[in-house]
């Protein structure tokens, strides 16, 4: 009974492969004829839509040169390239402002303050990333060791103290002060 399966395993396996590499002409599928047809109605729908809006464009354009003749508003100009690249270098400049850290600088700021402090300014430089905090101390001592807070702060360093002013018509003889101290931008 061995000798058989081993047979029929080979005669299997020797069989001839009869290969066609003609192409037979296919016929349509109905499948296939209904994706031809859904394609063919969108294809007939966006260009129903395209031709909607070259319509809309065409009034809009035709009122503006009619408010145009009015003088009611001024037809665009090209602008200069130099106005241009103006523009984009604002307009970035304004994109760098606004995505500095400007919550976790003003965190850092008053978590440093206390009682003997009064700020009266804080001006920060964004292209030198420096920071100008302006205000009034009780004394020099407690002046002296508000720079030290903002010193150890992880936002501001380089704490230096550009000017100073003992208010002696004041009573309480306060020293008024300008710092000048590097932001550390973190990403």
């Amino acid at each position: 009974m061995r000798p058989m399966r081993w047979r029929w395993a080979i005669d299997m396996a020797l069989r001839a492969l009869n290969l066609d590499f003609k192409q037979t002409p296919r016929h349509w599928s109905v499948p296939g004829l209904l994706l031809l047809l859904i394609g063919a109605v969108l294809l007939a729908y966006v260009a129903s839509v395209e031709r909607s809006l070259t319509g809309q464009m065409e009034l809009v354009e035709a009122r503006m040169e009619v408010l145009a003749k009015r003088g009611k508003i001024k037809p665009a100009q090209p602008l200069d390239a130099q106005e241009l690249q103006q523009e984009i270098r604002q307009a970035n400049d304004i994109l760098q402002q606004l995505s500095l850290p400007w919550d976790a600088l003003f965190k850092a700021v008053e978590a440093t303050s206390e009682k003997q402090i009064a700020l009266l300014s804080i001006q920060p430089d964004v292209g030198k990333h420096m920071v100008r905090i302006g205000g009034e101390a009780k004394d020099f001592d407690a002046l002296l060791a508000y720079m030290t807070r903002l010193e150890q702060s992880k936002i501001l360093n380089h704490v230096y103290l550009t000017s100073h002013e003992l208010r002696s018509q004041d009573a309480e003889k306060p020293v008024r002060f300008s710092l000048l101290a590097n932001w550390v931008v973190q990403p």
